[in-house]
């Protein structure tokens, strides 16, 4: 898998009953990288993911797919533990900045 993470990405579990999230800030080095995902319906659903973990196509999907079938999830169970105050500023590259000053964006999907 390519890194920087791509921005689009679907949860195999539901997570706080959200599966689809946006990559919005990443760092670390090997092998301790991580991402943070926000939910795409629910901005207060916030995750740190380890990179060992998003890349295990088992737990998450680069892109958003429609899954009939999730299981429910123990990484966040309640809004209560995802402290929205220690929310990390969006990535240079991610697109979300307003201005957007930079020329290189990262892609939302992995390039076929």
């Amino acid at each position: 898998m390519i890194w920087p993470p791509v921005k689009a990405w679907t949860s195999k579990a539901y997570i706080d009953g959200q599966v689809h999230f946006v990559a919005i800030n990443y760092g670390g080095e090997l092998p301790s990288r991580w991402v943070i995902l926000m939910s795409v319906l629910d901005s207060t659903v916030v995750v740190k993911v380890p990179w060992s973990q998003l890349v295990d196509l088992s737990n998450w999907e680069p892109g958003w797919d429609e899954i009939n079938h999730r299981e429910p999830s123990k990484l966040v169970n309640n809004k209560s533990f995802v402290k929205t105050n220690d929310f990390f500023n969006p990535s240079f590259d991610s697109g979300l900045t307003i201005p957007i000053s930079e020329n290189i964006i990262r892609p939302w999907f992995k390039q076929v």
